[in-house]
């Protein structure tokens, strides 16, 4: 398992220094996975990575709720210009003490998976809508502690480790007629064809990653799966960043990396917009979120 201190590290002193300075704003992390994270005032509200599955993704692949009733709540909420999470549980979709404990599940998920990989650098960008943001924020403090907790439970089992980006395959002593693992196990094994990654069976179930590899490296100890190959981290989603020349790069208060994509007289600096909560919230749905992600090839 790739859980580079380095990453972990760098990112978590930023954003504690973040935290400290009440920062609000989106961090565009570069990196494997990287991704971006959502601060209000300090506080974590959400993030977002290629190398987790959204909290849509889970409740639409889970089953836990309907595509259909998905997307009519989505609809109603552009319209009547209200959070997507009013939406659910007005709708009886969620409840309202299951919403936030589920946003802060996928959140920690989220943070698990960005700091289990590499962070390159990062970018200030101004404040942002998220879909479905965590409120109040979690503290910055406690997601790091956390994915680091995440990390020493996986690494507490025999290596070797299982990593996000490995392809698992079926341990073929373990393929006997009439055999229930239980635990959600079953069905793991029944996607396991030694070329999807520990990612990739998390999205296609609905189940966040770390729930996902802490099962697989039960079953990797009780020789139901293999590693058959070791894969390379995915790529952050959103469109490719801008050339060299677009950007300028300097420092954060701690003398930690960070790129800065307007400057002074450039068309972009200062000026985003004000669109109406309809407007936003349309925007905010990428078209793949709710798509199961590419099998590794």
């Amino acid at each position: 398992m790739e859980t580079t201190e380095a990453a972990d590290g760098r990112l978590g002193v930023g954003l504690r220094q973040y935290a400290a300075a009440r920062f609000s704003g989106v961090l565009r992390v570069d990196g494997q996975p990287g991704g971006a994270i959502y601060l209000v005032d300090g506080g974590i509200s959400a993030c977002q990575t290629s190398g987790a599955p959204s909290l849509e993704v889970i409740l639409l692949r889970s089953g836990r709720v309907a595509e259909s009733d998905w997307n009519t709540a989505f609809t109603e909420a552009a319209i009547a210009e209200r959070p997507m999470t009013a939406e659910l549980v007005e709708r009886g979709l969620l409840g309202a003490g299951e919403v936030e404990a589920l946003l802060r599940i996928a959140l920690a998920d989220a943070m698990f998976a960005l700091t289990c990989g590499h962070v390159d650098s990062w970018t200030e960008t101004p404040a942002a809508d998220y879909l479905l943001p965590l409120d109040p924020a979690a503290r910055a403090g406690w997601l790091l502690a956390e994915a680091s907790r995440r990390r020493q439970m996986l690494a507490s089992f025999p290596a070797p480790l299982v990593s996000a980006a490995d392809r698992i395959a079926v341990a073929p002593a373990s393929v006997l007629p009439g055999r229930a693992l239980g635990h959600g196990q079953d069905e793991i094994l029944a996607l396991v064809d030694g070329r999807r990654t520990p990612r990739d069976l998390a999205f296609a179930l609905g189940q966040g990653l770390y729930e996902t590899m802490l099962q697989l490296t039960r079953m990797r100890a009780s020789n139901t799966v293999v590693i058959s190959s070791r894969g390379q981290a995915h790529a952050p989603p959103g469109p490719a960043g801008p050339t060299a020349g677009d950007e300028e790069h300097d420092e954060t208060p701690g003398g930690l990396p960070r790129r800065r994509r307007d400057r002074p007289g450039s068309s972009r600096a200062g000026g985003t917009s004000r669109r109406s909560f309809a407007a936003n919230i349309r925007m905010l749905r990428p078209r793949s979120e709710g798509e199961l992600p590419r099998e590794t090839p």
